[in-house]
């Protein structure tokens, strides 16, 4: 029963969550935990764990269409009373998640309607292998989630799935807004460069981690990792280390392929603090979330990005894409 207050927060940030207020969570089934702290009138902060979580991914590319969204898509009211009008949803669906019986083919498990901006959490059976005793192995399905957002006010895009994803749910959302499942007359807008890469890190407060380099001989690639609580951008070894590479084995080391950042968000609401660790890959566009994060921390993220990359370069002009 208390897991369905939380089915989406993952359990370590629940019993954070439980330290932090006092909860007894070593050695205990998360059923009892949960209960306990429903018991001390922390529902309501556990909702609120539960909403940060429900649209959460792995990955962030922001795209923008060439077209404008067709007129029954032109907002987000109109948006979801034509999913409604053409069987995707049912009305009492709309700010609730939902488990569709599983097929290959993608299916909208929830929807939340905020302001202008619409959250779609998209369900497939993906099968994997399995095997058990003596048993011949075989096939098992589960669920595999991905969340889009799209935000109406400028007719952007957010894809939380894979890069190598991108095109498949970038057809989905197409067909749902109206464009066509073949329309692909769209492109990303999160390209970073390395010097923006900085400033976004900067902006966070976000140490850098790990960073892999283009090598041009035979090597290929050099991927490079801080120890803990390194920041290797302030580190003078890793600095050293770089000299050393470009004067003696006379190679350049400028052509980055991705870069890991981490930083920890103090939530102020459930009151604890959430690490996060992204990679910002300078190649493909985008960012890539090692960990799990709440839908507050891809805010963190896209305000950094759009800050760094738009406002800036529009004296001053601001453009918000985030809610």
């Amino acid at each position: 029963m208390f897991s369905l207050i939380c089915k989406s927060v993952p359990t370590t940030i629940i019993r954070k969550f439980a330290m932090q207020n006092k909860v007894k969570h070593r050695g205990r089934d998360i059923e009892e935990v949960l209960e306990e702290l429903v018991q001390n009138n922390l529902k309501d902060k556990l909702e609120y764990l539960e909403k940060q979580y429900v649209f959460s991914g792995s990955n962030l590319t922001l795209i923008k269409t060439d077209d404008k969204f067709p007129g029954s898509s032109k907002n987000s009211s109109g948006f979801i009373k034509k999913l409604i009008h053409e069987g995707y949803i049912q009305a009492h669906q709309v700010n609730n998640q939902w488990e569709p019986s599983l097929r290959p083919a993608i299916q909208i498990c929830a929807v939340e309607h905020i302001g202008n901006d619409v959250y779609l959490k998209l369900v497939e059976e993906k099968r994997s292998l399995r095997k058990q005793g003596y048993r011949r192995p075989y096939y098992e399905g589960y669920a595999s989630y991905t969340t889009i957002v799209i935000h109406f006010s400028n007719q952007v895009v957010q894809l939380r799935c894979a890069y190598t994803d991108r095109k498949k749910y970038a057809s989905y959302v197409m067909k749902l807004l109206g464009l066509g499942e073949a329309y692909d007359k769209w492109h990303t807008l999160s390209s970073v460069t390395k010097d923006e890469a900085v400033e976004i890190s900067k902006m966070l407060s976000a140490g850098l981690k790990a960073t892999q380099i283009n090598i041009p001989s035979s090597v290929g690639a050099l991927k490079f990792f801080g120890k803990k609580d390194i920041d290797l951008r302030a580190d003078k070894n890793y600095s050293k280390l770089k000299e050393v590479i470009e004067k003696h084995a006379e190679l350049c080391i400028d052509d980055v392929f991705d870069e890991t950042c981490e930083f920890v968000f103090k939530d102020p609401k459930a009151g604890i603090d959430i690490p996060a660790s992204f990679e910002i890959n300078l190649k493909n566009g985008g960012f890539k979330f090692n960990n799990v994060v709440p839908d507050v921390v891809y805010e963190q993220v896209i305000e950094a990005f759009v800050h760094v990359n738009y406002t800036s370069k529009f004296k001053g002009k601001k453009i918000k894409i985030v809610k």
